[in-house]
């Protein structure tokens, strides 16, 4: 979820469409498939390692050789894997921008007990979509 004011930063918040399917695969599938062509060529899937372990685990039924397969060799596309994606996004990434200021702070201290150097960079950035039709969301509704 995000912060107050920063909410054009997020995939969720800004009307990316959303397509819908009984399980996560279907979505993702179905997502890859609305996308237009252009976009499609190009397109990755940013999803937990947890949504795809569970897809792994469906398909597989027992058979350990899928678990040894290539992410994009099971989706059809290169995956991304991030913590942070409350449902899978599918989409042409060339149209997301991150705005980073070059202007970082950097910090330095010296630990003497052992002489080891710390140091901490403070960066800011920002996240623009330049192009929504470039993404779709995979989203799971239960079926009565």
């Amino acid at each position: 979820t995000p912060k107050n004011g920063e909410e054009s930063m997020s995939f969720y918040k800004v009307g990316i469409k959303e397509i819908s399917a009984a399980t996560k695969l279907k979505a993702i599938k179905d997502s890859i498939a609305d996308l237009h062509e252009d976009f499609r060529a190009n397109a990755r899937v940013l999803m937990t390692y947890k949504d795809y372990s569970d897809i792994i685990e469906l398909l597989a039924n027992g058979n350990a050789t899928l678990y040894s397969a290539q992410p994009e060799q099971v989706l059809g596309k290169p995956v991304v894997f991030c913590d942070n994606a409350t449902d899978p996004i599918v989409g042409d990434f060339r149209y997301s921008h991150f705005n980073y200021d070059l202007n970082m702070l950097y910090d330095r201290d010296k630990d003497v007990d052992s002489g080891v150097e710390l140091f901490v960079l403070t960066a800011w950035l920002d996240h623009k979509i330049k192009l929504k039709s470039a993404f779709r969301i995979a989203k799971v509704v239960a079926q009565p």
